[in-house]
């Protein structure tokens, strides 16, 4: 049986090619657009941009490395090079002849204002906590900057790649245009943004590398709906339809003309609220470990067994990392987690409300998984889905109980301050532990490699007595028009729309 769309849905789909309808038709019939179906986005600007709209950010500004999806090595951009001694200071020299989209020089000025900009109290960008180590910037000419911090740093570098720290035009007022009109020295510049509806970007005439991007436009659609997308991928209005389901991706596996790829893992946090009820008591965290069965989650949520595609801790630790320290699975053990949960003075079970994004892939069938498995622990667990704009809006940093999904790091202590650390601006756990807080510290200043890994090690160890969160990592799938071809997207989450061509 065929399914049909609602009305209403139906109307969006037929309508959104319409929003870059006009102009000299003989002219756009030459040009090579890429059409992209994006989820809905909150704030773009960067430094308390949320990490939707990935696809538009990513092609409009730059950052002065870049992580190469080949080889997983870091590439320079707007920095040519970089040097360090213990990394207590980082020398930078960067790329002449560079242009803004506004027609200014991309200079040493605009890589220290986008740095000093993470400390403006009036911004509150969310990389704050990890530059505040930098003492002083230097730039002793145009194309040098020389960053001095207050204490070593050895991965320093890594921070870079985070998707907020882009480079910005120390000349642009990104507090009254970044929302509608964003500017960087990207591949391609905004023509058209219709905020929560679409953008059309096109190529920068004036890019620094020849030959790129391969391109003429990005044409970026703004679709809440999953279905939605896939209906316009499959009617090919659109050619790349990022954060596709298992369930779609099987679907898609026999359309012709259309693949599904998996650039990388993500992760979803399950996140206990640790000063909130119940789960600021350590023994109902246990409690609901314990009521988990891994590969349960693994089949119910992604079809997929345990280890072979799908993966799970309670540490903040990507499996795949060099850092992860694998530790033994609980088993599922209800009869421990009813006797925890009386322990914790919740003799009769507990009730609480799961909070998570609906529209966001793996989220529902989570949810609806861990209700499931933990039902028989004594959990009465109440499901309260949104679409992620709403949910990453409202309810996410604000509730006791919620599933998010987080991209991961290349260096996994780019997320530890942010997340996990004491006042972190997305610690969605509300965690305050000294010894989290100095283990992150420790982390964060070890030059020596094997004894920063046991840190890691020591930090994992304690999430997995008295952590707050569940790790499951699934892949992250991009479903793409076939004719689409060199679409790159290493860890950083940042699509190198740059790259890609149409055959």
């Amino acid at each position: 049986m065929k399914r049909t769309l609602p009305i209403v849905l139906l109307m969006l789909i037929l309508a959104v090619p319409t929003v870059f309808a006009g102009g000299n038709k003989e002219a756009a019939s030459t040009e090579k657009a890429i059409r992209i179906a994006e989820q809905v986005p909150g704030l773009i600007t960067p430094g308390v941009w949320d990490g939707q709209a990935f696809s538009m950010n990513s092609s409009i500004y730059e950052y002065l490395i870049e992580i190469n999806t080949e080889t997983g090595a870091l590439d320079p951009i707007l920095a040519t090079s970089w040097k360090t001694d213990d990394g207590s200071t980082w020398e930078f020299a960067l790329r002449k002849n560079v242009k803004f989209h506004d027609g200014s020089d991309f200079t040493a000025a605009d890589v220290k204002y986008t740095i000093e900009r993470t400390q403006d109290p009036s911004i509150g960008h969310l990389k704050k906590q990890d530059f505040a180590v930098v003492q002083s910037i230097e730039t002793p000419d145009p194309h040098t900057v020389i960053i001095h911090l207050s204490e070593p740093r050895p991965t320093f570098i890594y921070q870079l790649t985070d998707y907020n720290m882009c480079i910005l035009s120390s000349d642009y007022n990104y507090a009254s245009l970044g929302e509608s009109k964003p500017m960087g020295t990207g591949p391609f510049v905004m023509q058209q943004l219709i905020p929560k509806e679409s953008a059309s970007l096109a190529r920068n005439t004036n890019y620094w590398a020849p030959n790129l991007p391969k391109v003429d436009k990005l044409l970026i659609y703004f679709v809440a709906d999953i279905d939605a997308s896939i209906s316009m991928l499959e009617s090919d209005r659109v050619d790349v339809v990022p954060f596709v389901t298992p369930v779609i991706k099987n679907r898609l596996d026999k359309v012709e003309g259309i693949k599904v790829i998996s650039p990388y893992q993500e992760q979803r946090f399950v996140a206990m609220v640790t000063d909130m009820k119940p789960f600021d008591d350590n023994r109902v965290r246990l409690a609901l470990k314990y009521s988990m069965d891994p590969q349960i989650i693994a089949k119910s949520v992604a079809q997929m067994d345990l280890n072979d595609g799908v993966y799970y801790n309670e540490t903040p630790i990507m499996n795949m990392l060099a850092e992860y320290k694998e530790l033994p699975l609980r088993g599922r053990n209800v009869a421990k987690a009813k006797s925890l949960l009386a322990e914790a003075g919740y003799p009769n079970g507990v009730t609480v409300e799961l909070y998570y994004a609906s529209d966001h892939p793996f989220g529902k069938e989570l949810a609806q998984t861990i209700q499931e498995l933990a039902a028989p622990a004594g959990f009465d667990i109440e499901l309260k889905g949104y679409t992620r704009d709403i949910y990453l809006s409202q309810y996410w940093l604000n509730v006791p109980f919620s599933i998010t999904g987080w991209g991961g790091r290349i260096d996994p202590s780019m997320l530890l301050a942010l997340a996990f650390k004491s006042g972190g601006a997305w610690n969605e756990s509300h965690l305050s532990n000294p010894a989290v807080d100095a283990l992150i510290n420790k982390i964060s200043a070890e030059a020596d490699a094997e004894k920063r890994t046991g840190y890691y090690h020591e930090l994992q160890e304690l999430f997995y007595e008295e952590g707050s969160l569940l790790n499951v990592q699934v892949p992250y799938l991009v479903a793409i028009n076939e004719k689409i071809v060199d679409y790159k997207q290493p860890l950083t989450m940042l699509p190198q729309y740059k790259y890609t061509d149409i055959k």
